[in-house]
Formats: structure tokens, C-alpha cells, sequence
């Protein structure tokens, strides 16, 4: 069975979180959350959890032949263990936000993902073990276009 355009959306944000280089002391594999999977966040220690989220598409074309402009927005949390400096995860978050600056290009298996404008830092939300610092990433993929 063919890879469906959102699959491939999914796909291509997340093999683009996998080449942002992670701090020293975190990785990926014990420190990454996505969809779909089982996580228990450490006790104590810093992750980045990851959510894709697809918004209501765009129809283009009034003859629907051509596919509509498919968007939504990733969020990339950075948990911080409560209790300890907002320095270190606000340039985790920065990091990220560079990582997906406006103008990012994602190609993944003929599928292009569009980043066109610079993702937002949000406000450190404090839970019982981590406070939280969101980025949230904007993004689009429009269809391609018949020759």
C-alpha cells in the first residue's frame, strides 16, 4: 500500500526533528516522545516531546482533481526539570526555532513540506516535574502540479 500524503507530512517532519543536533547529554532514543508510541518522561532529566497536528486542508482547483494545500503545526516541547534555570531550554528552544526558520524546505519520498514563517516560542508552562517551553512550527504542503 502507497504512503498517503499525510503519512508522508509525518514522515518528513519527524526525519527533520531527527537531524537537529539534540544537547550533549540528551538522546534521541530516551529522550524524544511521539504520537502513537509508549513514553514515560525521566524523572529529573530534560526531554523534548513531539506533536504533529493536521489543520482543515485548502481546496485550490473547483474542478477537485488537484490535491488541496495540506497544513497544520508541529509542537516541539522542551521539558525542563522544575527547580532548575530557564537558560539552558530557552536555547534548546531557540535552537529548534532556527532548526525550522521560515523558508525550511522538507522533501520527503516527492512530498514537499513548506516552512513560511519563523516558528513562535511560547511561555514556560510549569507542571509538577517539568516546566514546559513550546515551539510551535507552522507549516504547509502544497500539491503538486500537473504537466
Amino acid at each position: 500500500m502507497a504512503a498517503t500524503v499525510e503519512q508522508d507530512i509525518f514522515r518528513g517532519l519527524r526525519t527533520h526533528v531527527d537531524s537537529w543536533p539534540l544537547p550533549a547529554d540528551w538522546t534521541m532514543a530516551a529522550n524524544v516522545a511521539l504520537p502513537g508510541l509508549s513514553f514515560t518522561p525521566p524523572t529529573g532529566k530534560p526531554y523534548v516531546s513531539i506533536e504533529i497536528h493536521f489543520n482543515r486542508s485548502i481546496e485550490t482547483d473547483l474542478s477537485l482533481e488537484m490535491d488541496p494545500i495540506r497544513q497544520g503545526f508541529m509542537r516541539t516541547n522542551v521539558h525542563w526539570p522544575v527547580g532548575k534555570s530557564h537558560d539552558f531550554p530557552l536555547a534548546v528552544a531557540a535552537s529548534l526555532r532556527a532548526h525550522f526558520k521560515r523558508g525550511t524546505k522538507i522533501v520527503f519520498d516527492g512530498t514537499v513540506i513548506r516552512i513560511d514563517e519563523d516558528p513562535e516560542i511560547g511561555v514556560f508552562v510549569t507542571g509538577t516535574s517539568h516546566v514546559t517551553l513550546p515551539v510551535t512550527t507552522r507549516w504547509r504542503c502544497y500539491p503538486q502540479v500537473p504537466a
